[in-house]
């Protein structure tokens, strides 16, 4: 289980030689465990804004589809979204298999597709088979459905920033150090410890570049079919 932020800080704070948070005490904290608190977010943004799709940050997505209604909103904490992986879910009750949906440009779609599927209305028109991004509030399926298909896709999720002291972060635990090491860079420019702090930095940046070999370079898939939030 990914190290909570309690931890995360206390690992930060040993290394610096200072006292360590208690639990109780956490939201209350003050001078340089509260900076410490502050250096943890920092570092873990960092992690996180490096790379669009850190695996583990992904989710699939599963919804089900109204009738006649062609667009949708993202998830929640929706990031970036892998569009070649939309499929409408196989139901025999539906009498419908798997199928993944072919990329369609919301202009194409706007052209050759969005009379067809409005004027259909509420009825729709049956199985989707394109999907379109709707240029950052969601997305779109064509023909609009006639029935309430499932759909599954994959996305990526926007990290959440640390609050509590049992929140977590989705970075792996073998990975803590990365997170400290950043941490670690923030606490010493505070402090004006410029040589502490350039040695911090190179031990986290060697470390987020382990972290991209392990988890994006081994991954072809990652890169080109992403649309933005």
């Amino acid at each position: 289980m990914p190290s909570t932020y309690l931890e995360l800080c206390n690992q930060t704070l040993r290394r610096l030689n200072e006292v360590e948070i208690a639990a109780d005490d956490f939201a209350n904290v003050r001078g340089v465990q509260a900076l410490v608190k502050d250096a943890v977010k920092a570092a873990i943004a960092r992690v996180n804004q490096s790379e669009f799709e850190w695996p583990f940050n992904s989710a699939q997505h599963n919804a089900t589809l109204v009738v006649g209604q062609s667009e949708y909103s993202w998830p929640d904490f929706f990031k970036v979204a892998d569009m070649n992986t939309f499929q409408i879910v196989a139901d025999n009750s539906l009498n419908v298999n798997y199928k993944t949906l072919r990329v369609l440009d919301r202009d194409d779609w706007y052209k050759n597709h969005r009379d067809d599927d409005y004027n259909a209305g509420s009825a729709g028109r049956g199985v989707p088979e394109y999907v379109f991004d709707t240029h950052g509030n969601g997305y779109g399926v064509s023909p609009s459905p006639d029935k309430a298909y499932g759909l599954t896709f994959r996305y990526y999720l926007n990290y959440s920033n640390l609050v509590n002291q049992d929140d977590v972060t989705r970075i792996p635990t073998s990975f803590d150090t990365v997170i400290v090491d950043g941490a670690l860079y923030h606490m010493y420019m505070f402090k004006d410890n410029t040589e502490s702090a350039q040695a911090a930095f190179m031990s986290f940046e060697k470390g987020l570049k382990d972290l991209q070999t392990l988890y994006i370079n081994n991954f072809e898939y990652v890169r080109d079919t992403r649309v933005r939030f």
